[in-house]
């Protein structure tokens, strides 16, 4: 099977996702309707408020619609960050659902919505919408002829719906000193699909779409999507790798001192800190930083598999940090055991693996 057809299909859905977040974010009224807690079992100990949103779960579930729909034996594959039962204000349980009947979604959503049907009529409109992108501005090989070297049923997919959601929710903007980096605010937050083998567990296809990342009129956003392929010796990818002179480190704000002191003074690294794993991992990508550490176990494998994917496209990888410093030997993370969703030993993340090897020899 083509390997474009599968990345074809995989940008238009995290467009598609994109459309969602940009819809839920204009509407004043809307956004607060979609915003819940999550329960405690099911937050991120790393936020003191961790939300969790309609928005999050019905572009989850708009995704696995439309993969499924168009590759069947991917369907019970693709797997999300999301619970999708929602309680709303009544008491009453629902699980958001899209189905091929349209008027069934709405009514599942409205459940969600308190019966507010104009509301749920506004986003189903979304999840229905047909995608159309320009293959030639996001730089897709049309021409190539990529095949894949697994059959489609052995091939998973992690999906994270909106990454830093507590960046979507609270939309506050906040710069760094390097102007293609922020530290919090809307462009950090992403739409990340990876695509992954069972037999080795090895990310070979990634979609990062950035929702918010350009701003032409206020209130009024535009999207930026970078991929990733990587099928045995073939590469492809659309990022315009950025040149800097200068060593930058992109870190969690919670990031132990003792290794942003390691980098800092050891390694003589510029310390940079920001939110949402993807958007870090990202910037190692585009050259726009040198590595992405984090030492705590506290992403999943939904943050990492698409990011990694485009790393590896350009030469680059994602690595266990405690793993890898136990072992003194690169331990790329994995997705082989299907049990695992937590990536419990940190990350490292280099596009210049050589660069890593001198990390260490320290």
């Amino acid at each position: 099977m083509s390997a474009i057809e599968l990345l074809k299909e995989i940008l238009k859905v995290s467009e598609k996702a994109a459309n969602i977040a940009r819809v839920c974010r204009a509407d004043d009224h809307l956004f607060k309707l979609l915003v819940q807690e999550k329960a405690p079992e099911e937050s991120n100990s790393r936020f003191e408020h961790d939300f969790k949103t309609l928005a999050d779960c019905l572009i989850q579930e708009a995704v696995k619609y439309d993969i499924g729909k168009r590759f069947p034996a991917l369907r019970d594959n693709i797997r999300g960050e999301e619970n999708p039962k929602f309680t709303n204000a009544a008491g009453e349980s629902t699980v958001v659902t899209v189905t091929e009947d349209r008027n069934e979604t709405v009514e599942n959503i409205a459940k969600v919505l308190n019966d507010d049907k104009v509301a749920a009529e506004r986003l189903v409109e979304e999840v229905y919408r047909e995608i159309e992108l320009d293959w030639e501005q996001w730089q897709v090989p049309i021409g190539e002829a990529a095949t894949l070297d697994q059959e489609i049923d052995q091939l998973g997919i992690w999906i994270d719906p909106i990454d830093a959601t507590a960046e979507y929710v609270r939309a506050q903007d906040k710069g760094t000193k390097y102007p293609n980096i922020m530290a919090s605010g809307l462009k950090v937050v992403t739409v990340l699909i990876g695509v992954f083998e069972f037999a080795h567990g090895t990310p070979i296809m990634g979609v990062v779409n950035q929702p918010f990342a350009e701003e032409p009129e206020t209130g009024r956003y535009e999207g930026k999507i970078f991929w990733g392929i990587t099928i045995g010796d073939l590469k492809f990818n659309n990022i315009q790798a950025v040149d800097t002179d200068e060593r930058i480190a992109v870190l969690s704000p919670s990031e132990q001192s003792k290794y942003v002191e390691f980098l800092k003074n050891q390694l003589k690294y510029e310390i940079v800190c920001s939110s949402g794993a993807g958007y870090k991992i990202l910037k190692v990508a585009t050259g726009e930083a040198e590595l992405f550490l984090l030492s705590k176990g506290t992403t999943y494998k939904w943050d990492t598999c698409g990011p990694q994917a485009i790393l590896r496209s350009l030469d680059g990888d994602l690595f266990d940090l405690q793993n890898t410093l136990i072992n003194k030997s690169l331990k790329k993370i994995s997705y082989q055991d299907r049990k695992i969703i937590r990536n419990v030993g940190g990350l490292i993340a280099y596009r210049n693996i050589e660069k890593f090897k001198d990390f260490l020899k320290l």
